[in-house]
C-alpha cells in the first residue's frame, strides 16, 4: 500500500538523506530588539515517486547525499545575518526562522538536483524523471521542527516547471 504524497498522488516509494548545519542568526520580532542565536539543524529531505526509475531507483541516494552536503555547506558554519540571499531589496533581513531555512534548503537542493538531472538525462533517456516531490524537513531540536515541499507534479519534478512558480 502506498503512501499519499503532495497532492494526494500516490507516493509508494521514497528516499530520505540527512545531514546537518549549525549556524548563528539574528531575530527581530514586534519589540523591535534583536535577538542573536544558534542553531544546528538536521536536515532530511525525503524524495518520492510513484515509480521506480533506470537501475530501479528512485534516485541515487549517494547524489542525494552529495548534493544535499553541499548545499549544508552554504549555511554550514556561517552567519546568516550576512549572507545576501535573506536580504530583502529594502536591505532589511528576513529572520532566518526554520520555516525560512527549510524553503531555502529546498531551492538550493532543487537547483541543483535540476542541474544533475540534465547531465544524467543525456546518458540513460530518464534522468530523475521518476522523483515527482521532494520534501525538506528540518529540525531545530529534538522538539521543534519546520518543513517545506512544493505540490507533487506527475510529469516529474524535474520537468520543465520551474521551482517556486
Amino acid at each position: 500500500s502506498g503512501s499519499e504524497g503532495s497532492g494526494g498522488v500516490s507516493m509508494p516509494f521514497s528516499v530520505c538523506v540527512k545531514d546537518r548545519m549549525m549556524y548563528s542568526h539574528t531575530f527581530t520580532f514586534d519589540d523591535g530588539v534583536p535577538f542573536t542565536t544558534g542553531c544546528t539543524a538536521v536536515v532530511t529531505a525525503t524524495f518520492e515517486g510513484a515509480a521506480l526509475g533506470p537501475y530501479d531507483i528512485l534516485i541515487d541516494i549517494l547524489v542525494a547525499q552529495r548534493l544535499l552536503r553541499e548545499v549544508m555547506e552554504l549555511y554550514d558554519h556561517k552567519n546568516l545575518d550576512a549572507l545576501q540571499e535573506f536580504a530583502r531589496p529594502d536591505g532589511s533581513r528576513r529572520n532566518t526562522t526554520v520555516e525560512v531555512m527549510a524553503q531555502a534548503v529546498y531551492r538550493q537542493l532543487h537547483s541543483r538536483l535540476q542541474a544533475h538531472h540534465h547531465s544524467v538525462l543525456a546518458t540513460d533517456g530518464k534522468g530523475l524523471g521518476a522523483v515527482t516531490a521532494m520534501h525538506i524537513k528540518l529540525e531545530e531540536s529534538d522538539v521543534a521542527l519546520a518543513s517545506y515541499w512544493e505540490e507533487a507534479r506527475p510529469e516529474g519534478l524535474f520537468s520543465a516547471c520551474a521551482v517556486g512558480s
